[in-house]
């Protein structure tokens, strides 16, 4: 399962709990939101808004399973416009998921070989989070135990039952999902089970979605599968053209248009559908 959904979960769930992970820790909580540029119809992942003394910042989040080339511009593009709009002091965590990118990160202008300007991001690398001191600042963090290339079974098990100590209901559900969810990767649903209660997972708002979110990804990988076989079997000349926006398309009503008209149409024409409506 993509990790970006379970953290921005966690980042509003118990952001308290996760300010020494981005480097806040002593700062006060003042809100968290999620903010949407409209002017870029665009929506940064995680924005909390802190205090230290008598001066407010924000801490702009950004959650990536890996690192991806253009990153830092992205960073810059939202970091800018939250200063811009908020009219506050903005610092930007890059949070990784996966083994990827550096431990520095900036996004840099330079003209005539000289840097004129310069803006720095902090990077957190889940994997290398030390899963014995996640457990001991909150059960927002230890439910990242999971992400932890130290982390054991018997270690997301301590986790398990902080999350059961120390909250309760929904929070308690939510939270356990988000364990359950990071540590999928390592271990199986059988061995997790034994450690995190099923009923409990299932019982969060999380789960239901996790399920609809699987059955549409399935539905969609199967119409991509369908009409890339249609356009390879019908079209093997511009094939490597249209693929790749096969691929890029999520419309599962579409793919199977495009698959319906594979046999009836032209190269020249298919390639134009697909180009003009992927």
């Amino acid at each position: 399962m993509d990790a970006d959904r379970p953290l921005k979960e966690l980042f509003r769930l118990r952001p308290r709990d996760l300010l020494g992970l981005t480097g806040d820790a002593g700062a006060r909580l003042v809100s968290t939101a999620v903010v949407e540029l409209t002017s870029l119809s665009r929506r940064v992942d995680t924005v909390v808004r802190l205090r230290r003394g008598r001066q407010s910042y924000l801490r702009h989040l950004e959650f990536e399973m890996k690192y991806k080339k253009g990153l830092e511009l992205r960073c810059f593009e939202y970091a800018t416009r939250l200063a811009s709009h908020f009219q506050l002091p903005v610092l930007t965590t890059v949070v990784l998921v996966k083994k990827s990118g550096p431990r520095d990160m900036a996004y840099r202008e330079v003209l005539g070989g000289r840097v004129v300007h310069e803006r720095r991001f902090d990077v957190v690398r889940l994997w290398e989070m030390d899963p014995r001191h996640a457990l001991r600042l909150g059960p927002g963090t230890a439910a990242l135990v999971g992400l932890a290339e130290e982390a054991t079974l018997p270690l997301i098990g301590q986790a398990s039952r902080k999350i059961q100590r120390e909250t309760k209901d929904v929070a308690q559900s939510d939270l356990l999902f988000i364990l359950h969810a990071l540590s999928a990767g390592k271990y199986t649903a059988r061995e997790l089970a034994g450690e995190i209660p099923k009923e409990t997972v299932m019982a969060s708002s999380l789960w239901a979605e996790a399920v609809k979110a699987g059955r549409k990804e399935g539905a969609v990988a199967e119409a991509r599968a369908f009409c890339a076989k249609l356009t390879r079997e019908h079209h093997p000349e511009v094939a490597d053209r249209v693929v790749p926006l096969i691929d890029a398309c999520s419309d599962v009503e579409r793919l199977h248009e495009w698959g319906l008209q594979a046999s009836r149409l032209s190269d020249a024409e298919f390639l134009e559908l697909i180009t003009e409506q992927g």
